[in-house]
């Protein structure tokens, strides 16, 4: 079994990539440019995501003791935080901007 730290860590990356599927399928199903910003907010958080996954593994491969383990990449994490950042900002706005412009909105009125 898995270490609680490692499931999280894995279950946050899948939860974005699900996500980001997600907001792929509702474009496709709805071709509107506010799913579209949602699908591309959250695919702008996975490579984040996906680095500090890696870190993770890295860090713990070197607590224990197998530095062979580690692959010593260069993160440039300033980069990636921040696009992460502006990803959940995108997401955030393309789904309000779908659910207000969906036709089926009800705020809308008769």
């Amino acid at each position: 079994m898995l270490p609680i730290t490692t499931t999280l860590a894995l279950l946050s990356l899948a939860a974005y990539a699900a996500l980001a599927i997600a907001g792929a399928v509702l474009w496709r199903r709805t071709r509107s440019a506010g799913a579209a910003t949602a699908a591309l907010g959250f695919a702008l958080v996975l490579p984040d995501q996906a680095s500090r996954l890696v870190e993770y593994f890295e860090f713990t491969a070197l607590l224990h003791g197998r530095s062979g383990d580690t692959f010593f990449l260069i993160h440039h994490h300033a980069v990636l935080q921040y696009l992460s950042i502006v990803g959940m900002c995108v997401a955030g706005v393309g789904l309000l901007w779908h659910a207000f412009a969906s036709p089926n909105n009800r705020w809308r009125g008769p």
